[in-house]
């Protein structure tokens, strides 16, 4: 018998195990809104053409794109480039060396270090999530705070109303013990697709304030919530601009298109002004994280983010394949709704057209979203029955309002 017999099978993913029946459902209709990933009118994977291009470049130079271990940190026009597309070239974060940048494994990766920074130079401090939020945040967590629990704050209304209980999450924030640390979704809020407006992020930057709370942003999705970067990281900007001390994973993803090539960055932002010397300390210290876990990041996905970001037209072009992106989700959402709508689909879908981002929760039970995979081999989360954007099309929109039609007539 082997030594490894007693090892059970794990729970598996669901994200990932939707990936897997989906796969290998014959329905010649199916269509898969849970994996969060863009596709294109086609319903086909898109290549953006700035990124096209720019490992075009890349290939014709090796000699300088060379395959050689990078800087421990990243390389430095990385870095700059990561900083510039979060902050915006002259945030005054930026000029006053108040930010410490090194770069890491895409979303998953830039919170590990996030989290691993703050237990092991942070430590009294409590840790809180939303209500509702991405299952990883969890599940990584879990594994780096390993016993200690992880606290909630409010986000949507208990009573299944999907809007922002904004009163209950204020009350949260001043209740909690100063100096705590709250994961914020920076935009396009996964699963929800429910974000906080500008006056209401000035309201909890103003509690950060007060309470010497620590931001622990979340920015998978820049550039995907409006088709603006400026727009999308307006959060993160305004509360660095006023002094707020945060970390930030900032994942490229999804808004390069560069899902397998985990490319990412985690960034820490302090309130002392030109203490070059405390940005040093604070790059080395992730840097010895990331040493004694994956050692390395990847290079190929870091030379396509800075040659993108240090080309001006480029740059342009990628700005203009982020809108495109942007621009279908948008129209996928008002198709929906209105398809939904016309046949006289039970419920009110408004929240459809009026969320932002990727995702959005249908509100669809469990027993509803296993009965659309069943049924019509549409494939949904269960938690919030959350649906990809990406994965409609105008061929197959109808197809989904008619199955989320009969879903909700005939399970209740």
């Amino acid at each position: 018998m082997s030594k490894f017999s007693h090892v059970p099978q794990p729970a598996k993913d669901p994200v990932m195990h939707s990936c897997v029946l989906f796969a290998q459902d014959n329905n010649l209709n199916k269509v898969n809104l849970g994996v969060g990933a863009y596709k294109d009118e086609n319903g086909k994977p898109w290549i953006l053409p700035s990124v096209r291009k720019a490992e075009e470049i890349i290939s014709s130079d090796l000699a300088k794109y060379s395959k050689e271990y990078p800087p421990q940190a990243g390389y430095p026009l990385f870095l700059k480039t990561c900083q510039e597309l979060l902050f915006g070239e002259e945030h005054i974060a930026i000029k006053e060396n108040r930010i410490a940048t090194c770069q890491s494994l895409s979303g998953s990766g830039s919170l590990h270090v996030g989290l691993c920074f703050f237990k092991e130079n942070y430590s009294e401090h409590d840790f809180y999530y939303p209500s509702i939020t991405w299952a990883n945040h969890h599940l990584i967590h879990e594994k780096v705070y390993k016993d200690i629990p992880f606290c909630e704050y409010t986000y949507l209304y208990e009573d299944g109303k999907l809007a922002i209980d904004f009163q209950g999450m204020k009350r949260d924030f001043v209740n909690a013990r100063d100096g705590s640390v709250f994961l914020l979704h920076a935009c396009a809020h996964n699963p929800t697709g429910i974000d906080l407006t500008k006056q209401q992020w000035v309201e909890v930057k103003d509690i950060f304030k007060a309470k010497k709370h620590v931001a622990f942003f979340d920015l998978a999705y820049q550039g995907f919530a409006t088709g603006s970067f400026e727009e999308d990281g307006y959060s993160v900007r305004m509360f660095a601009e006023e002094g707020v001390e945060m970390v930030v994973a900032q994942s490229f993803a999804k808004n390069f298109g560069l899902y397998g090539e985990r490319v990412g960055a985690c960034h820490i932002v302090h309130s002392d002004k030109h203490n070059s010397q405390l940005s040093a300390n604070l790059q080395g210290v992730m840097c010895t994280i990331i040493r004694k876990t994956w050692s390395m990041s990847p290079v190929h996905g870091a030379y396509i983010i800075q040659t993108i970001g240090q080309d001006p037209e480029l740059k342009k072009q990628y700005f203009e394949d982020v809108k495109t992106m942007s621009s279908r989700i948008k129209k996928m959402r008002q198709m929906l709704y209105e398809e939904l709508v016309r046949i006289g689909t039970p419920g009110d879908w408004t929240p459809i057209k009026t969320c932002i981002g990727m995702f959005t929760f249908t509100g669809l039970t469990p027993a509803q979203v296993e009965y659309i995979k069943v049924k019509f081999s549409v494939y949904l989360l269960v938690q919030g029955g959350r649906m990809s954007m990406c994965g409609l099309t105008e061929k197959n929109v109808a197809y989904v309002a008619n199955a989320m039609k009969q879903t909700v007539e005939n399970v209740k």
